[in-house]
C-alpha cells in the first residue's frame, strides 16, 4: 500500500511537469527535400526545467519514430529543436537555427500527425488533414508546401490552437534580455475573401510552382481547394466557382468553422490544349456579391502520335494494293512527320522497298519508302482534329512466290 502511494503521489506531482511541455511547431512538407527537412519544435511552459530523456515521438510511420536521448532537459520557459537527420544542411532556410537532436523522422504530408508521449502517456498531439489518430480536438485542416503548423493557443482543439505561417524556431534556450511575443494581425474589412487557392496535383514537385502535365489523348482532370474567410460568419459563403480559359467548375462545400470554409472542385483539360502558363480564378459569392482571387500552374508540353500498328491484305503476283493509316497528334506540340521503313521478308523472297511507294494527298506527292526516315508532312497541326493519312502503294512482280511477307513501316514525329 506504501508503494502505491509513493506511486500515485509521483503522478500527481508529475502531471503538470508533463503538462507543461507541449507541440510549438510542426514543419513536415519542407520545400527543398522529403527527406531531412522536417521538424517538431517543443516549448516548456513551466517555471523549473522539465527532464524529456527517452520521451517519444509518435507518427503515422512509427509508434516511436525518435526517442529523445539520456540527459535530455528543456530549460524553464526554453525551446528543444528535433528535426529529422540532414536538417542542418537541408532546411529551407539557412538563418534557422540547427537542431537540437536530430534523428531521422517521416511525418507525412496528408491526413497525418504526431504525438509527444512519455511512456503510454500522451503529453501532447498535433494531426492535420483527415486524420484518425495523433491529434487533439479536430485536426488542423493542414498548410501548403514550406509552412509550418505554430501554436498560437492551447485549447485543447488542433483546429483553433495553430495556424498555418513561415516556420519560426525559435533558438532552443531563452536569453533573458531578450522577449518573444507572437504576433497575429489579422485585417478585414468584414468582406468575405479567398484565403488561398491550392492546386493539390503536382506533377513535377521538383520545380517551382505547379507543374501539371497532360495525358496523351485523355482528359486531364486535377483536384484544387479554395479556403474562403468570412470574419462575420462563413456560413454566409454560399458558392465557389472556379474559371480556366472561359470554362466554369463548380465546386463543393466541405469543412468549416465560424470563419473559415473549404471548397472542392475538380478542373479539366483537353491533351491538346497549348502549353503555357494558365491563369485559375476563383469566384466565391456572399448575398448577390462576388469576391475573387487568382493563382497560376504551367501546363506542361506533350509531344505523341498514334495510329494503328498493324496492316494487312491479300492479293495475286503481279498486282498491288493501297494501305492508309491514319496518324493522330494526340499532344499539344506541332509535329513533323517522317516515315521509313524495311523490306517485306517470306524466307529467301522478299518485297523490296522499291515496290513501296507512300503518298499523301492522293498521291498529289509520293515518293519510294526508304531505310531511312523521309518527311511527308512539314506540320501537323495541334488540335482534337490533327489527322493526317498515308498511303502505302504495295506491288508484286509476276512471278513472286506465295505465302506471308513481313516486315515494318516505322512512323516518327519530331517536335517544329
Amino acid at each position: 500500500m506504501k508503494k502505491l502511494l509513493i506511486l500515485l503521489c509521483a503522478l500527481l506531482i508529475c502531471q503538470p511537469v508533463f503538462g507543461s511541455v507541449m507541440i510549438a511547431e510542426v514543419l513536415y512538407d519542407p520545400i527543398n527535400t522529403e527527406n531531412g527537412g522536417e521538424a517538431v519544435l517543443l516549448y516548456n511552459d513551466n517555471v523549473e526545467p522539465v527532464d524529456v530523456s527517452n520521451w517519444i515521438l509518435a507518427t503515422k510511420a512509427s509508434s516511436a519514430d525518435v526517442v529523445l536521448p539520456p540527459d535530455t532537459s528543456i530549460l524553464a520557459g526554453g525551446y528543444l529543436l528535433i528535426a529529422d537527420s540532414g536538417f542542418s544542411l537541408d532546411k529551407d532556410d539557412s538563418s534557422w537555427p540547427d537542431p537540437d537532436y536530430e534523428e531521422a523522422m517521416t511525418l507525412a504530408n496528408t491526413d497525418a500527425g504526431v504525438a509527444l508521449m512519455f511512456e503510454n502517456i500522451t503529453i501532447d498531439a498535433v494531426g492535420w488533414g483527415n486524420t484518425n489518430e495523433f491529434y487533439e480536438g479536430n485536426p488542423h485542416p493542414g498548410v501548403i508546401e514550406g509552412e509550418s503548423l505554430r501554436r498560437i493557443s492551447d485549447t485543447g482543439d488542433n483546429s483553433i490552437d495553430f495556424v498555418a505561417g513561415t516556420p519560426v524556431f525559435y533558438d532552443s534556450g531563452p536569453d533573458p534580455l531578450e522577449i518573444i511575443i507572437d504576433v497575429e494581425i489579422n485585417i478585414t474589412n468584414n468582406n468575405p475573401e479567398i484565403l488561398r487557392i491550392e492546386i493539390l496535383d503536382d506533377d513535377n514537385t521538383s520545380a517551382d510552382g505547379i507543374q501539371i502535365k497532360p495525358l496523351a489523348d485523355e482528359v486531364k482532370t486535377f483536384e484544387v481547394m479554395i479556403e474562403a474567410f468570412d470574419a462575420d460568419n462563413s456560413s454566409e459563403v454560399e458558392t465557389a466557382t472556379l474559371i480556366l480559359d472561359g470554362i466554369e467548375f463548380e465546386m463543393i462545400k466541405g469543412e468549416n468553422n465560424d470563419t473559415n470554409v473549404f471548397f472542392l472542385g475538380n478542373v479539366s483539360m483537353n491533351y491538346f490544349d497549348e502549353a503555357q502558363e494558365y491563369n485559375l480564378t476563383a469566384i466565391i459569392t456572399s448575398g448577390n456579391q462576388e469576391f475573387s482571387n487568382i493563382t497560376s500552374f504551367e501546363y506542361t508540353s506533350l509531344a505523341a502520335l498514334s495510329t494503328n500498328t498493324w496492316l494487312g491484305s491479300t492479293f495475286p503476283p503481279g498486282n498491288s494494293s493501297m494501305e492508309t493509316i491514319t496518324i493522330r497528334n494526340i499532344g499539344n506540340q506541332a509535329l513533323l512527320v517522317s516515315v521509313k521503313g524495311s523490306n517485306l521478308l517470306n524466307g529467301n523472297n522478299q518485297i523490296s522497298l522499291e515496290n513501296i511507294q507512300v503518298s499523301v494527298n492522293n498521291f498529289e506527292n509520293s515518293f519510294t519508302l526508304s531505310e531511312n526516315y523521309q518527311e511527308v508532312a512539314e506540320y501537323l497541326a495541334i488540335g482534337e482534329n490533327s489527322e493526317l493519312e498515308i498511303t502505302f502503294n504495295i506491288s508484286t512482280d509476276e512471278g513472286l512466290s506465295s505465302g506471308s511477307y513481313h516486315g515494318q513501316f516505322r512512323v516518327k514525329g519530331e517536335i517544329i
